[in-house]
């Protein structure tokens, strides 16, 4: 039976039609399942911001202050993440990439195929994205220790429009996600539903990245201002958390050199003296430039113990870095030996306090009851 041209009309009219329907049927599915997708916990953040950077000084608590903050953040829930950028580190490491995994096909052969390995930044969207779709949403925190030993820019690459957050610490941009990504949130495992459902990123308001920048460093690079702006930055002072090393004593020197010093007086007395050859503060010994794993509960420090750490950390420091370009000043009691790091460390085994110049020096004159 054939058909008349009118007839063949009104038929593809109908197909056009039908096809019509079904893909805005389909948008408007797709549209409801990305508005179903909650970024708004309104979880108690406990004052704390969403984006931080803590800086300063070396040995001013950086990782200790955020650790505690973190406990404090968690205390009711939630999971953390850690991560230490480095030069090489990359956005393949940060956000995920695919690699090499082994897999056992059908016939029970061991082989190797390719999958999309989530790295640290997924892995806590994931977790926390997760968290907010439910009744009873936590925290979660991204931790990032020396964020600017890496090209931070570059690390963070798209991921960087996210951390500009409106009034209500969602994501004031999002961001197209890549294929790879998408299928990846689609997972049963991950967040399930349809990859079509994450067309777009972006950071829910339980999602918190913290982290610690030390910009007296060696081989560190700079952060822009684009970057920087995204960030609440809090500056640890040079003297701030040392209450918990006042009082702490040990007995440097042989000898007539022998001398009851207090470690927070005498990390004060270098910094004073480091001070006078402008240097910036960022330059400074801070409190737990001996870490405090080092430093014993009790007041009084092994002097073997303490002598080795002295002359690991804090010499090598000091004739490396911070006072590299002033040897012969502050090690004038070395004399000719000023400008030798084994010669000082040598010497300060006997001489203690003495290797520095009178100006640290002079300030401890106590002796040893024997020495007395």
């Amino acid at each position: 039976m054939s058909l008349n041209n009118n007839q063949i009309m009104s038929s593809i009219l109908d197909d056009v039609i039908q096809l019509k329907n079904s893909l805005e049927s389909n948008v408007e599915s797709e549209e409801e399942n990305i508005n179903e997708i909650n970024y708004i916990t309104n979880c108690d953040s406990k004052g704390y911001s969403r984006n931080r950077i803590l800086f300063g000084a070396p040995g001013t608590g950086k990782s200790y202050t955020l650790n505690q903050e973190k406990d404090t953040l968690l205390k009711e829930g939630g999971e953390y993440e850690r991560v230490t950028f480095y030069p090489d580190y990359s956005y393949a490491n940060f956000v995920g990439t695919y690699k090499p995994v082994p897999f056992v096909d059908q016939d029970g052969k061991e082989t190797i195929t390719y999958s999309y390995v989530p790295g640290p930044f997924m892995r806590i969207y994931v977790k926390a994205l997760k968290s907010a779709q439910t009744e009873n949403p936590k925290p979660y925190l991204l931790v990032i220790e020396e964020i600017n030993r890496a090209n931070a820019a570059s690390v963070f690459g798209d991921i960087f429009q996210l951390l500009d957050r409106d009034e209500k610490n969602v994501s004031d941009y999002p961001i197209q996600a890549s294929e790879d990504i998408k299928n990846y949130l689609a997972k049963p495992e991950n967040l399930g539903g349809s990859s079509q459902d994450y067309n777009e990123l972006r950071l829910p308001d339980n999602l918190f990245i913290w982290s610690t920048m030390n910009s007296a460093d060696q081989g560190v690079f700079p952060l822009d201002t684009a970057f920087k702006r995204r960030w609440d930055f809090t500056y640890l002072g040079i003297d701030e958390s040392e209450e918990g090393i006042i009082g702490k004593k040990v007995i440097l020197g042989k000898g007539d050199n022998a001398r009851v010093v207090e470690w927070n007086e005498l990390r004060k007395a270098i910094n004073k003296e480091l001070l006078k050859y402008n240097l910036n503060e960022d330059k400074l010994l801070g409190p737990y430039f001996i870490s405090k794993k080092d430093l014993p509960e009790d007041d009084n420090i092994d002097a073997e113990q303490f002598s080795i750490i002295f002359k690991n950390k804090v010499i090598m420091y000091l004739f490396d870095d911070a006072a590299k370009q002033k040897r012969k000043s502050l090690f004038s009691d070395c004399k000719d030996n000023a400008t030798q790091y084994s010669k000082i460390c040598d010497l300060f085994d006997d001489k203690g306090v003495f290797i520095f110049d009178d100006n640290i020096s002079s300030q401890f004159i106590e002796r040893p009851e024997s020495e007395s």
